[in-house]
């Protein structure tokens, strides 16, 4: 029987047991967990390999797309002390920092809902093909 292997890289450790369980659903086998890095083996000889296959392409492409996504940055903290210092010594600078804080927070908002719709979407996407996938693994032991 043939099997291959996979090594990956995760980002901060408390991603391993995800990443782990997501590649189990595309039939890989944890083999090691050294620091950052995880192998993975799976084998080849299935039924439903190529099946597995496709679903774990799938995978991967939601996934590279969950991962570029854009976060957008906060805004500048807001300072009370700053405010009204510039308020005092600057009347309308005081105000259209105020005006531009409050612009700057809601466009923030706004950026960032529409990255949590996006993320939230993705990863809903990524834990249905693992959940097909895990019923196509599963179900050639039957």
């Amino acid at each position: 029987m043939s099997r291959e292997s996979k090594i990956f890289s995760v980002n901060r450790k408390s991603e391993v047991p995800k990443r782990v369980k997501e590649y189990e659903a595309f039939g890989w086998e944890l083999l090691s967990i050294n620091n950052l890095d995880v192998s993975m083996s799976r084998e080849t000889q299935n039924k439903v390999y190529h099946q597995l296959v496709k679903f774990e392409f799938e995978y991967e492409t939601l996934r590279e797309e969950q991962e570029n996504l854009y976060c957008p940055k906060p805004p500048f903290a807001f300072s009370f002390i700053l405010f009204l210092l510039l308020a005092v010594l600057f009347v309308i600078p005081g105000i259209l920092y105020l005006i531009l804080f409050v612009f700057f927070r809601v466009s923030y908002k706004n950026e960032y809902e529409e990255y949590e719709k996006k993320y939230n979407l993705l990863d809903e996407k990524i834990r249905r093909v693992c959940d097909d996938s895990r019923t196509v693994f599963f179900s050639r032991n039957e």
